[in-house]
């Protein structure tokens, strides 16, 4: 399961208060199982509202074709077992790309619809502005238009926090924040000074994505601080170069030939930092190179 649904999970575990009463059509009751063993199918989030009747959403971080007949499987499923049809179904997009899913499925004799939210439609100071730290997690996904106010946040939050407690919270959030990763960028660079251990271990990613986290390739190795000594090391310049090359072979899944040592001769901070939003904005990163860089 990718990280980024984990976190997401264990999040909404918790119910995040100011969230849950934008989503949910009525007080939240209790959570059910997301399990429906006779299918074998596990849904992201189930609950029985106060009025008696289903909230079932799903977290989504891609355009995925198929979410309609996903979505009816899971219907009929929750329908089978909880012997109702009041169901209310939400599919919560949080992906970094338009939102281009349908939220119906018609074919003959059959008419099925659900919800879908891009979760960038909600204000994230609505968020912010909650006593809940959870709701102020999520609101790293919703529309950011001071990214400094929503950091600042997130470092006070974890203020009255244990270490254990700090350490979880902050991983969560730079986990989120895979999904936008201009804001993960500013917020590895603000919470560097922050006294917490974090060992690869933590890093709830796949082996082979591991050394390509931003975290790990700024030296996140066991007893040391978030990018202490690599962070230290290479400045603020060199962390930029890196970026490039990382976004780059992120979304090709390769480095084009002669990249390396062209971003290497570029000094100048403020052309590699548009040259980052310009590659994660993108979906034609070979045009966005040879445009910039003549690659």
């Amino acid at each position: 399961m990718p990280s980024k649904d984990i976190a997401l999970k264990d999040i909404f575990e918790e119910v995040p208060h100011r969230l849950s009463k934008i989503l949910s059509p009525a007080p939240i009751k209790e959570l059910l199982p997301t399990s429906l063993p006779s299918t074998e199918l596990r849904v992201d989030f189930l609950a029985r509202l106060e009025d008696e009747s289903i909230l079932h959403m799903e977290f989504q971080s891609f355009n995925d074709a198929n979410m309609p007949w996903r979505m009816l499987r899971y219907y009929t499923a929750i329908a089978e077992k909880y012997k109702t049809h009041n169901i209310k179904q939400i599919v919560v997009y949080v992906g970094n790309e338009k939102l281009r899913m349908k939220s119906s499925l018609k074919i003959k004799n059959l008419v099925f619809k659900y919800e879908i939210l891009d979760i960038r439609q909600i204000d994230c100071k609505v968020l912010l502005e909650s006593p809940d730290p959870m709701d102020r997690l999520l609101a790293c996904l919703c529309k950011v238009e001071d990214e400094v106010y929503l950091i600042e946040k997130l470092i006070k939050t974890m203020e009255s926090m244990n270490e254990e407690e700090r350490k979880d919270y902050l991983l969560k959030a730079l986990t989120l924040t895979e999904l936008r990763p201009n804001l993960r960028i500013r917020l590895t660079e603000e919470v560097k000074p922050m006294p917490i251990v974090v060992r690869p271990e933590d890093i709830k990613l796949p082996k082979r994505k591991l050394r390509k986290d931003i975290l790990y390739r700024l030296g996140l190795e066991e007893g040391k601080q978030i990018g202490l000594e690599e962070g230290k090391q290479i400045g603020e310049l060199e962390f930029a170069q890196k970026m490039v090359i990382t976004i780059t072979e992120d979304k090709l899944g390769y480095v084009p030939e002669g990249l390396k040592e062209r971003v290497k001769d570029i000094k100048d901070r403020d052309f590699l930092h548009a040259l980052i939003k310009k590659l994660i904005s993108s979906e034609k990163v070979l045009e966005v190179l040879k445009e910039e860089l003549n690659i």
